[in-house]
């Protein structure tokens, strides 16, 4: 691999860190361990504080060499995202895209696009998270976070509008047929409830009332999980109701494991949005990724 010749002393010492030896940063750049070694050495030397702890065994970052790492990796995405848009080629379509999804909408409908993204652009690579929290990209270092739900007012973040889903309430067959199906708003306070949210707090539900307004209200927490793929699967497994956007739910529905519950009363849309940093002109690794879900959104396949 070659290297920038101002950033080599950082791109090797990245490189020793992320492959733990000193030995692979030799491989990866195609030069001598004690290169390597030599390398690091005149960077701390440069800096005038020591990065790394060395033993036959391993590497470990120093407190100074973990913040220099992070403020590091962030400067040469910059410069290489800088780079790119000089290029304006596809080929400059490439680096860490790190993106954060809600669980089960990120594994069942994003990544399959994203990998096809993967397959188009071999330069790009990812890490991707899959959390159903909100995260804050800026304090957090992703690039691209995908997300349910209204934004916050803030200026240090860009959002672009992916679309909206409905919020359906389901259940499995055999949980109705033992716990009956409610016909009410009310009927939910005497079910199994399986909720979404975060450990001691679980995400209320949303629908329209009689007047057509719409309204949340917090049904029982009989299960509280964090992932919204064990959400349903728990549903599915009949161990009662949830409610999650409508794209989520539908292939169940189609095969018949989970029957829609209260459909008149899940008319409430659920925004849906990629969010990213807005202290920075976008990549055009990021770039690329949100152009595609709103090809994908308007194609009606998000």
């Amino acid at each position: 691999m070659a290297l920038t010749n101002a950033f080599a002393g950082v791109e090797i010492f990245i490189a020793a860190v992320k492959a733990g030896s000193f030995t692979a940063a030799a491989a990866h750049f195609g030069i001598t361990k004690s290169a390597v070694a030599k390398s690091v050495a005149q960077l701390e030397g440069k800096l005038g504080v020591k990065l790394l702890h060395r033993t036959t065994r391993r590497l470990s970052l120093t407190p100074e060499g973990a913040a220099y790492l992070e403020q590091a990796e962030a400067a040469l995405d910059q410069l290489r995202a800088a780079e790119d848009v000089a290029r304006s080629k596809a080929s400059s379509v490439r680096g860490v895209l790190r993106v954060d999804m809600p669980a089960a909408f990120g594994r069942r409908i994003a990544m399959p696009i994203l990998m096809d993204i993967l397959r188009a652009y071999p330069d790009l690579r990812m890490e991707a998270s899959f959390s159903d929290r909100i995260i804050d990209p800026v304090e957090e270092g992703v690039d691209l976070c995908l997300r349910f739900g209204e934004l916050p007012d803030r200026t240090d973040i860009a959002a672009r509008p992916l679309g909206s889903q409905r919020l359906t309430l389901c259940a499995a067959p055999g949980y109705l047929a033992e716990a009956g199906e409610p016909t009410t708003l009310r009927d939910l306070q005497s079910h199994a409830c399986v909720l979404g949210g975060r450990p001691g707090r679980a995400a209320p539900w949303r629908f329209v009332d009689e007047d057509g307004r719409a309204t949340s209200i917090e049904p029982p927490a009989t299960h509280l999980v964090t992932d919204g793929e064990v959400v349903i699967d728990m549903a599915v497994a009949g161990f009662g109701l949830c409610q999650m956007p409508q794209s989520l739910l539908q292939p169940h529905i189609d095969r018949k494991e989970l029957v829609e519950v209260l459909p008149d009363r899940c008319r409430v849309r659920s925004s849906f949005s990629a969010v990213w940093p807005a202290t920075r002109a976008i990549l055009p690794r990021v770039r690329i990724v949100v152009d595609e879900l709103v090809r994908r959104s308007n194609a009606g396949a998000l």
